[in-house]
């Protein structure tokens, strides 16, 4: 008896069985890279350039009973946007913008901005540019936490700080402040580790540095 050309038992049919195992593999080979396509694109990174003009830099420097108040110049960066949210970036800041918000008198504040820039301080004459790397952005406590590299006398640190991120198609706003120990950068002057009996011209260690960066895509 001939084999029906349908039948399983039949060359015709082994070879229908072939053609739809095939067609069935073609179909999840297509599947899949559709899925790779769409998570590829998905994962695309965007490059957001922070707007200097905008964008501020504020600090905070602490005494015994007091404290002074300046600002600093963005001198360029970029903040990296991936799936709609902050991933990396890094800003770069212009040292020698350093200004005191807090002196009237023209005379002292000069005074003041003068010996802020020196050996003492920042060495901005050898290190004119500071910078923070970002190398991790998380959620902790339903609060985005940036963390990242701080660059200051070509000293690098690791730093983490608690910031306002938002995100759309063109802007990208980051909003922050962290509390630095000065003496990690080699910024010494009437520290109570390092200078004793001192008194009230201690100057404490630990300072703020406030960041308000302002990107469009």
């Amino acid at each position: 008896m001939r084999a029906s050309p349908f039948s399983l038992d039949g060359k015709g049919g082994r070879a229908h069985a072939k053609d739809k195992h095939e067609r069935k593999c073609m179909n999840l080979l297509l599947a899949l890279a559709l899925a790779l396509s769409m998570s590829a694109h998905a994962a695309k990174s965007e490059t957001y350039k922070i707007d200097d003009k905008t964008s501020t830099i504020t600090w905070e420097g602490r005494k015994l009973g007091g404290s002074h108040n300046g600002t600093l110049r963005v001198n360029s960066g970029t903040l990296e946007v991936e799936a709609g949210a902050l991933k990396g970036g890094e800003v770069l800041i212009d040292m020698t913008t350093l200004k005191d918000l807090d002196l009237t008198d023209a005379e002292m504040n000069g005074k003041l901005v003068k010996h802020l820039k020196s050996e003492d301080f920042f060495s901005i004459e050898k290190n004119p540019t500071s910078s923070l790397k970002i190398t991790r952005v998380e959620m902790k406590d339903g609060k985005t936490q940036i963390t990242g590299d701080l660059t200051i006398k070509g000293i690098t640190k690791p730093v983490s700080f608690p910031a306002v991120v938002v995100v759309d198609q063109k802007h990208l706003t980051a909003k922050g402040t962290l509390e630095v120990d000065r003496t990690q950068f080699d910024i010494k002057f009437r520290s109570l580790k390092f200078f004793a009996n001192i008194g009230d011209k201690v100057i404490k260690d630990q300072f703020a540095i406030g960041f308000d960066l302002q990107s469009t895509r």
